[in-house]
């Protein structure tokens, strides 16, 4: 059986090897976070060594004990600000040079008072591990799986853990044998194990976060950021067959930009962009959260309205045609005006056989028929 010391050098060992590991398994451009995490895990192998070194050479100076403590609470600090960095929210790196003061500060101001140092230091790292807990919660709304809850649940783990430490430290610290190589390397090796559970639960986190952003590519335009023609598609038929098993209604618009090649042609490619991500954003403006709004080709966009019918359906083209001609466009600082033209088209009662694409074609012919007509106006199919 290992003793405590070459445990604890053990432990430190695997922190580096982890370390490495992820930064191998993360691509370069999916890696928020990383840095931190892996220096995180660093620094914990440092503070392990000293652990270690500490305790076979009977080593009690201050300076041994700040940098174990610094280490440690620079490790959870950064740990925090990968989690921050995931969701897209940076941590200042003030936070960090205050954590490291005041972990500096606890260890060198009661370096003589072993009770109450613990009790301080392991009531910090508590509450480190409850943040990255909380952390852990909220980003799972956004990556759903199973790494978020390893993350979480290890971070739980470890913050009771350490809770219990800073209690024993308090009540009993004699009788329990707070400073006893058993207890001690416990309490090192279960931390060690809730912040193995918490790495793997950071590499799946990522791993579930770089999978859905490669569906969400797959299923949207690269350009606008709406649902591109294949979804159109798979979405629209799982709608169809839903209006078709409950006898709801559907409709869909097909829509576009009027004279959008002059748009183009004076002001290039980029101008056209601009002008159709601000048409989209007014577009959605227009809509529920139910509507699919759609690239379909170009400047031409198709939405899908559960539970609208042909009335209903009119009703919502004319509010986006309105829309659209009622607000201002920029290329730059250059302010334009732009219209639109609308083509509706609605299933049937009871859904008969039609398909999506039918759907798409008569509203496709209306919105001929509504640029034909003059353009900047809503024109409706007619019934099959």
């Amino acid at each position: 059986m290992l003793d405590a010391p070459t445990l604890i050098l053990a432990l430190a060992l695997d922190d580096l090897v982890l370390a490495a590991a992820l930064w191998v398994a993360i691509p370069r451009r999916h890696r928020h976070g990383v840095a931190q995490w892996s220096t995180s895990l660093a620094l914990q192998a440092l503070s392990f060594t000293l652990i270690g070194v500490r305790g076979q050479a009977s080593l009690v100076d201050v300076w041994s004990l700040v940098v174990i403590n610094l280490a440690s609470a620079l490790s959870l600090s950064l740990q925090i600000a990968a989690l921050r960095e995931v969701g897209k929210k940076p941590l200042a790196r003030a936070w960090h040079l205050a954590v490291a003061l005041a972990a500096a500060i606890a260890a060198a101001g009661l370096a003589r008072y072993p009770a109450p140092r613990i009790a301080l230091i392991s009531a910090g790292l508590a509450g480190a591990f409850a943040a990255l807990g909380v952390l852990g919660r909220r980003l799972g709304k956004e990556v759903p799986g199973r790494g978020y809850r390893l993350l979480w649940i290890g971070a739980w783990c470890a913050g009771t853990l350490f809770i219990v430490r800073a209690l024993t430290a308090l009540i009993a610290p004699t009788r329990l044998g707070l400073q006893q190589a058993p207890f001690a390397s416990l309490i090192t090796f279960v931390g060690h194990v809730a912040t193995l559970a918490m790495s793997l639960g950071f590499l799946l986190l990522l791993r579930e976060k770089q999978e859905l952003e490669t569906e969400r590519l797959a299923m949207t335009d690269a350009l606008t950021g709406v649902y591109n023609r294949r979804t159109l598609f798979d979405l629209g038929e799982k709608e169809i067959s839903r209006a078709r098993r409950t006898g709801a209604s559907l409709s869909v618009i097909i829509l576009d930009l009027d004279h959008f090649k002059r748009i183009n042609d004076k002001y290039g490619h980029l101008g056209g962009d601009a002008v159709l991500l601000r048409f989209v954003e007014v577009v959605r403006g227009c809509l529920r959260q139910s509507d699919v709004l759609t690239r379909y080709g170009g400047e031409e966009f198709c939405i899908i309205l559960p539970d609208v019918g042909i009335a209903g359906a009119k009703v919502v083209g004319e509010r986006i045609r309105a829309t659209v001609e009622a607000s201002t466009f920029f290329v730059g600082a250059i302010p334009l005006k732009v219209t639109s033209s609308v083509g509706v088209a609605a299933l049937p009662n009871g859904g008969g056989e039609v398909t999506l694409s039918t759907l798409v074609a008569r509203a496709d012919q209306a919105l001929y028929i509504a640029k034909r007509d003059g353009r900047n106006r809503v024109s409706v199919a007619k019934a099959a």
